[in-house]
């Protein structure tokens, strides 16, 4: 006599209960603000150069890991991020066809002008 196959029983689903509360939102104030203009902030310009060849890039500027502000040149070109502080970091990314040099008008770490070979443009400054 052949053996009856059994059939798999689906086990049973965890329960989910709830007190029925609310939770109250979190105040929000001035300092809960990331992108809060500061005694210290300074305007600050990027400055993009492309010889030899065409390029595009973006810069993107993040405080506190809260993305703040991007902006693109698809040529030779600035870009301006007012209210920029010190620990503000700026990352930029792009590609070009020829050479391309990054320059920023304050001081960072790693220093700039940078100067990059024709292909991806990939760097990040912080802000001293």
């Amino acid at each position: 006599m052949a053996k009856s196959a059994k059939k798999a029983k689906p086990k049973p689903k965890p329960s989910i209960k709830t007190k029925g509360e609310t939770v109250k939102p979190q105040a929000l104030t001035a300092s809960s603000l990331v992108a809060t203009e500061a005694p210290h902030s300074q305007q600050v310009n990027i400055a993009f150069t492309f010889t030899g060849g065409l390029g595009q890039a973006t810069a993107v500027l993040f405080r506190r890991g809260v993305l703040i502000n991007m902006q693109s040149v698809s040529n030779s070109g600035n870009i301006n991020f007012s209210n920029v502080q010190t620990g503000d970091v700026v990352a930029v990314n792009g590609v070009c066809a020829g050479k391309a040099v990054v320059a920023i008008n304050t001081d960072t770490v790693p220093d700039s002008p940078e100067e990059f070979t024709a292909g991806l443009i990939i760097a990040s400054y912080l802000i001293k």
